[in-house]
């Protein structure tokens, strides 16, 4: 006779303490890689777009490289993003 390992209890797939934890690790892993690869596909647009161009500011104008118009264009987007964010949050709380 050999003594086989008593079988596991298994639970129900909604049912575990750690279910939600691990449904919020996946979201985060999830917007992780979609950033990433959004931060990628930036960089390979703005590597691509090297050239220099003419950019005329309120007051004044200047030469610049492509790149840094992408980039600095793209950062400008993320702080309106979460302003907007920002502010839409703080309306729903009143």
């Amino acid at each position: 006779m050999t003594d086989a390992p008593a079988p596991k209890p298994s639970t129900p797939s909604g049912g575990g303490p750690g279910h939600q934890d691990s449904r919020r690790d996946t979201k985060e892993t999830v917007r992780l890689v979609v950033a990433g690869i959004g931060l990628l596909l930036l960089i390979a647009f703005a590597v691509a777009n090297s050239a220099s161009v003419h950019v005329s500011f309120l007051v004044t104008s200047a030469r610049v490289g492509l790149i840094w118009v992408i980039i600095i264009s793209a950062l400008l987007g993320v702080v309106v993003d979460r302003l907007v964010i920002m502010l839409r949050r703080r309306r729903r709380r009143r």
